[in-house]
């Protein structure tokens, strides 16, 4: 699967896609802000974008908003270290996000979400 990972934080960047494309044969793009995924979404399709909220200048939210103008199909889970209020798991709801995951206990969830939907990918 091509996945879109977006985090600030450059170990999480870099922990997180050595462990998808090595260990588990995906092809990964980094991406260390929002304006720098939108560059990406613009240029390149995704099976799986991987969205931290906590970013500078442009929030998570506001970026998968701007992902839903530009490709309003692509599946987007959020992975974020941050407490997430009603209002916001509303946001997230409304904006098409169906699963979200919390740091750190949260990347082994994401690891197996994102092994399921690589078999439904593929059967597919």
């Amino acid at each position: 699967m091509n996945i879109l990972l977006v985090d600030d934080k450059r170990d999480i960047l870099d922990t997180m896609g050595e462990i998808l494309e090595i260990c588990h044969n995906h092809k990964v793009q980094g991406a260390a802000s929002g304006k720098e995924a939108l560059r990406w979404i613009r240029k390149k399709s995704y099976d799986l974008v991987v969205m931290d909220l906590a970013l500078p200048l442009m929030n998570g939210v506001e970026v998968i908003s701007k992902i839903r103008k530009l490709k309003p199909k692509m599946n987007i889970v959020v992975l974020t270290g941050i407490c997430c209020n009603d209002e916001l798991l509303k946001k997230l709801k409304d904006l098409g996000i169906q699963k979200l995951f919390i740091k750190p206990k949260g990347i082994h969830e994401l690891l197996l979400y994102i092994k399921k939907v690589q078999t439904k990918h593929s059967v597919a």
